[in-house]
């Protein structure tokens, strides 16, 4: 098989990520905590989160996010700002709060030649706003949205920035200290590397959460009073698949990330170029935009995706993502609400020749 859907999930993955999930089966119950410990360490390390304090792994990205939304200090007529790009686990809460809280949604739309329009951003923010929230890249067509650019209009007109790294984390270097977004939450499955069934969320000390107060951990008798999230509300730390993601970033790290990013450039190009030049196939997104993830999505003037599909998969076994990858908000944005799309997308297990043969079979298919 030739795997070409690494923002769907990550595969294979790493030897040291099975070795770390083996190991960790063979451990007795008093060795789990160093576990989550080293978890702990690692991932905060990887993303430059200072305080360790203000960090929970999830059981995945949409967990994280709920999080995030559920327990924000909303308030009726409160406004939230989102982009046109998102995916279903973001824009699902846009709507849910608008329904249930009296949340005022506004969505930013794409610019002429990228995946957002950040003049129409400052004029909402100018408007006032509690939150926005944003993808870092879009998990349809990779472009990557000029996420540091909304941190700063974020900062500059006194409102909450949410980033979802579930297509950055991993794919592209991300530092909190550096980007000092106020929320961030990423999926570990995909860039990490690490298993299905992980992900996490950092909020930061200027953003205040409204939960039931709960610890785990605490004397009898003894007050600890806090309304900031923790194992009680997100459940129980899922040791085995932290142990996972563990290993895939520090697999990460020991490439480097130099090598990593030339690798995935380097694919990435030869296969939007080489999509580009097929006749009857057209790129979906902007094609003047320069900052993508490993991902891209095709759409077809001659032939149905599905036959296409059906082709790529029985004659060489190539495996993309056809549909809507979940993200219906983008795909209207985008002008394939009624076909979707197919998209493929590579990672750093990917080689290149993995990407001339699904361009050499689509030449001959279209």
């Amino acid at each position: 098989m030739i795997y070409l859907n690494q923002a769907g999930t990550s595969w294979p993955k790493p030897n040291e990520v099975t070795e770390a999930i083996n190991r960790f089966n063979q451990l007795s119950p008093d060795q789990w905590m160093s576990v989550f410990e080293e978890g702990i360490q690692t991932v905060t390390s990887f993303f430059g989160i200072e305080n360790t304090d203000r960090f929970l792994f999830t059981q995945s990205c949409t967990q994280a996010l709920t999080i995030a939304f559920s327990d924000f200090s909303w308030n009726a007529g409160d406004r939230l700002i989102i982009s046109a790009m998102e995916h279903h686990a973001l824009s699902r809460w846009f709507y849910k709060l608008q329904n249930e809280r009296g949340v005022e949604g506004v969505i930013v739309p794409r610019s002429v030649d990228g995946p957002l329009d950040l003049e129409v951003l400052e004029t909402e923010l100018k408007k006032g706003a509690r939150m926005v929230a944003i993808s870092m890249a879009s998990n349809v067509t990779g472009e990557i949205l000029p996420f540091e650019e909304v941190i700063k209009l974020s900062k500059k007109y006194g409102v909450v920035c949410l980033l979802d790294g579930a297509q950055t984390a991993g794919i592209i270097p991300i530092s909190m200290k550096e980007l000092d977004p106020d929320i961030f939450v990423f999926a570990g499955h995909k860039g990490p590397l690490g298993p299905q069934g992980i992900g996490g969320i950092y909020i930061s000390e200027r953003v205040s959460m409204i939960c039931p107060s709960a610890a785990c951990e605490i004397t009898p008798g003894e007050k600890k009073p806090s309304v900031f999230p923790t194992y009680c509300d997100t459940g129980s730390a899922p040791m085995m698949t932290i142990a996972g993601l563990s290993a895939g970033i520090k697999w990460l790290q020991n490439k480097g990330w130099d090598e990593v990013d030339a690798h995935r450039k380097s694919l990435t190009r030869l296969m939007r170029s080489g999509l580009d030049e097929i006749g009857g196939i057209k790129l979906v997104g902007s094609t003047t935009y320069e900052k993508y993830t490993g991902a891209v999505s095709i759409v077809s003037e001659t032939i149905p995706l599905q036959e296409i599909k059906e082709k790529l998969g029985k004659e060489m076994g190539i495996l993309g993502s056809l549909g809507f990858q979940c993200a219906p908000l983008a795909h209207e944005a985008l002008g394939t609400s009624e076909t979707g799309t197919f998209r493929f997308s590579v990672g750093p297990l990917n080689k290149k020749d993995d990407v001339k043969k699904l361009l050499e079979l689509i030449r001959r298919i279209v």
